[in-house]
């Protein structure tokens, strides 16, 4: 009866040195391990190795490198043709990731706006404009300006702003402020929500 072949066994080479080689078996298991995203530390103790010993025998045997990167390729292949699968039945956490990954899309990139924060509020200009460009261009195009030009003092159903002056009290400080700071009061009426 004959011995089943092992994936690796030691030699002695033509210098009379030992030497680890591995067989055509240990490299279709090599490659299989590999195809099955086995770690290094699992190949190599599947051919009886040590890992700085598979990793040595990788660098010097470029039969082993081949198995190795074959079957590393047939995982990510694998895995792609999972993660399209995945991104063409609509799960959007592929999608994303494919982009990613394969197409070099970046997260969190900025978008670039130009604001000019006023008295009067926030306006928001395209960015390649500036703040003048954009109103010459209102200006041109006879768009209609709906800023409020004068606020009424009073509008109907609010309390008058004078009234709510008067009756709001200022509220203390909701913890003591460090040496030498001061707490300036709230420009502005201070008004709570009511039920």
């Amino acid at each position: 009866m004959k011995r089943p072949e092992l994936p690796a066994r030691r030699i002695t080479n033509s210098l009379g040195k030992s030497e680890i080689v591995v067989t055509p078996t240990g490299l279709g298991i090599v490659e299989e391990l590999a195809a099955k995203g086995c770690s290094v530390v699992t190949i190599a103790a599947a051919l009886g190795v040590n890992k700085e010993t598979f990793v040595h025998l990788r660098r010097r045997d470029p039969a082993v490198e081949e198995a190795f990167e074959n079957g590393r390729a047939k995982e990510h292949d694998r895995l792609v043709a999972n993660l399209n699968t995945a991104a063409a039945s609509g799960n959007v956490v592929a999608s994303i990731f494919l982009l990613r990954a394969r197409h070099g899309y970046q997260s969190g990139e900025g978008i670039d706006v130009n604001v000019n924060v006023n008295t009067g509020g926030v306006l928001v200009v395209p960015a390649e404009m500036t703040v003048e460009e954009y109103v010459a261009r209102v200006a041109e195009r006879d768009m209609v300006d709906v800023t409020p030009m004068d606020r009424p003092a009073h509008r109907p159903g609010h309390a008058p702003l004078a009234d709510l002056r008067a009756t709001a009290p200022e509220p203390a400080p909701s913890r003591p402020a460090p040496s030498g700071t001061t707490i300036a009061p709230f420009p502005g009426a201070r008004t709570t929500r009511g039920d």
